[in-house]
């Protein structure tokens, strides 16, 4: 799914398509606690700044495995941030890899002895210059300083005259927490294979905590995993209810009508619950990104969004006692349509997951703007698309529409080249109607620019078979569909076209997938005075909502 572009522009898209897993009523949660990955993969960040909004300093530890919190220390500082325990520099604000004006070095001097918990560890640590509780798995050290060799580490060793200490790092797991813009440790991290840095905002729980990261306002807590023993994951860990209040500001305009805000309040709800544990692999639940919702915390969160968060609170969309696929996109140009017309293969055919005609969108259609769209491809770069997909088809002398659905989009197009081959695309998983040209969606014509057809072998001409029929020898009509063929005296067929134009040109409407329910389409109905439960059932056939 997607955010907003601009006030009026919404993109679309949910882009998953794993249609497979239901949750049952006396499954469902009111408002579980989940985990949305900000940071990770290629994103992952050597570290990580964190300012409280709201509420002040921080709880220090890690999640169990069913995400309450452990508390191992905390700190008064309003601007912590957490990094690798690899060498990290201070640059313009953030930690990086490289050269820095600060260093935030992965060796330390470890102090004799251990302690056996926090408090004691810290006293001890307040007792010596630049040193540091450090929490390695299940026990309590004291480290000082943060160097960036054993040779500088050494060195520190014997000017501050801790004899008695060692020369020690972290493993592969290792985090350490500092305060920002300096590369003074607070306290330092490292739970092996079995727990990852959790940071809770404020030293309780009194204050709903906002907490500032990379420029948006987050409810909730973080975690920070070590991918392969490098950088940062950057995980929020918040309630569910939370979540939904930073999707709805992203992926709707705050002044659209409040029943509009609230079909889509409940729709992302119910597609985050229905999601939960879809990039497992990566250490949380769904991601920030158009491949699950757009979330961007707290930041646009605003009085109208969290009330039709409010209002909606713990609704989800329902059908026949299982929890509903509640895709969403932009707007259906006229008619949504069926999954499996859509996804093909990798997706059930869910009854509530039907095509509709829209009658609703099209009084709307001038504020989208983007709900009509052209685009024009030469023979040449049809080709050359084939060609990079693996097609390797002569010079192209006709593109069309094969086949429509019942409502009205594309389900299959063929491509014809001049040695009179033809390669045909249907919807499947990489939904080739509409990504195979990167179209913005499945409901278009195509017509020839320029070609013309000879009719009855006159000079009369059309420029488009679109709307030409062919009558038989039995007197039946058929409505002509690609290229017209005719048959000669000799038998051979032989295309009717004489004159081929260049290019094609592609006439659309609508923006996205055409799964589930229109943003634009919501809007338009809020506006005739449907309520958000009508507007989901409109949109998504059968269903209830509770």
């Amino acid at each position: 799914m997607a955010g907003k572009m601009g006030k009026f522009v919404i993109i679309f898209f949910v882009a998953a398509i794993c249609l497979t897993s239901m949750v049952s009523a006396v499954d469902a949660e009111i408002n579980p606690t989940i985990q949305v990955g900000l940071f990770y993969g290629q994103n992952a960040l050597p570290g990580a700044n964190l300012e409280n909004y709201t509420g002040s300093g921080y709880r220090l530890g890690y999640f169990d495995e069913d995400l309450h919190f452990v508390t191992l220390g905390h700190t008064p500082e309003t601007q912590i941030s957490m990094v690798k325990t690899q060498n990290v520099s201070l640059s313009n604000g953030n930690y990086v890899d490289g050269t820095g004006s600060v260093t935030v070095g992965c060796y330390h001097l470890q102090m004799p002895g251990s302690y056996p918990d926090f408090e004691s560890a810290a006293a001890a640590a307040a007792a010596l210059q630049g040193a540091f509780p450090a929490w390695i798995e299940g026990t309590y050290f004291v480290r000082v300083g943060a160097y960036a060799t054993k040779e500088a580490a050494t060195a520190a060793q014997n000017t501050l005259g801790l004899s008695d200490a060692s020369v020690t790092g972290t493993s592969s797991y290792g985090v350490t927490v500092v305060a920002t813009k300096t590369g003074r440790p607070l306290f330092q991290f490292d739970g092996g294979a079995s727990y990852t840095l959790g940071v809770k905002p404020g030293l309780d729980d009194a204050t709903e905590m906002v907490t500032w990261f990379k420029g948006y306002r987050y409810y909730g807590s973080f975690r920070y995993v070590r991918e392969s023993g490098g950088n940062l994951s950057v995980i929020n860990v918040v309630p569910l209810e939370d979540y939904v209040r930073g999707v709805l500001p992203y992926e709707m305009s705050n002044d659209w009508p409040l029943e509009a805000l609230k079909a889509q309040a409940v729709c992302a709800r119910t597609y985050a619950y229905m999601n939960l544990g879809k990039h497992q692999k990566s250490g949380f639940d769904i991601c920030n990104t158009t491949d699950c919702q757009v979330y961007q915390g707290a930041g646009l969160s605003n009085t109208r969004t969290d009330q039709a968060a409010a209002e909606t609170y713990g609704k989800y969309v329902w059908y026949a006692g299982e929890l509903a696929q509640t895709y969403y996109f932009s707007c259906d140009g006229g008619a949504t349509e069926d999954v499996k017309n859509v996804w093909g293969s990798s997706g059930q055919n869910l009854p509530y997951l039907a095509g509709v005609v829209d009658i609703y969108e099209p009084s709307v259609a001038d504020k989208t703007g983007k709900y009509n769209w052209t685009v024009t491809f030469t023979k040449q770069e049809l080709k050359d698309i084939l060609h990079k997909k693996g097609y390797l088809c002569d010079d192209i002398v006709d593109f069309y529409v094969a086949e429509y659905t019942p409502t009205g989009n594309v389900y299959k197009i063929t491509f014809l080249d001049a040695a009179g081959k033809s390669w045909s695309f249907v919807n499947t998983t990489k939904e080739y109607a509409r990504t195979l040209l990167g179209l913005n969606s499945i409901r278009y014509t195509i017509s020839s620019g320029g070609g013309k057809f000879f009719v009855n072998d006159s000079s009369t001409t059309i420029a488009s078979a679109s709307g030409a029929y062919a009558v038989d020898g039995a007197g039946n009509i058929t409505a002509i569909t690609g290229t017209p063929y005719v048959i000669t005296g000799s038998g051979t067929e032989q295309l009717v076209s004489s004159s081929a134009g260049n290019s094609f040109t592609i006439t659309g409407s609508g923006w996205g997938h055409n799964v589930g329910m229109s943003q634009w389409g919501a809007y338009a109905m809020a506006e005739q005075g449907k309520t958000y439960d009508e507007i989901l059932k409109f949109y998504f056939t059968g269903v209830d909502v509770r």
